[in-house]
């Protein structure tokens, strides 16, 4: 993956992201997996209203969708909501 295709996976989870679910920040990295496969790594931090067990796995399944057709590779995807990252840190 080229920084272009970054961008361009960053580009398109702003524009198709559930308006309703404010996406704080995200971060998109390439690299190899376990498995010495390579892989993209999204992860995304959602506010507050944004953080029930439905719309996670949502947004987990366009960030999967979006990096697949942008790179043709698997997309390992962590998302957030604000109150566990705030736990955690």
């Amino acid at each position: 993956m080229v920084a272009a295709d970054a961008v361009s996976i960053r580009t398109q989870l702003e524009e198709l992201h559930d308006r309703r679910t404010p996406v704080r920040s995200r971060l998109v990295e390439e690299g190899v997996d376990a498995t010495d496969d390579p892989a993209v790594w999204v992860c995304a931090l959602v506010g507050r209203d944004g953080a029930d067990p439905e719309t996670l796995d949502r947004l987990k399944i366009i960030a999967r969708e979006v990096v697949h057709h942008a790179t043709g590779l698997w997309a390992y995807v962590l998302i957030r909501g604000v109150d566990e990252a705030e736990v955690t840190a």
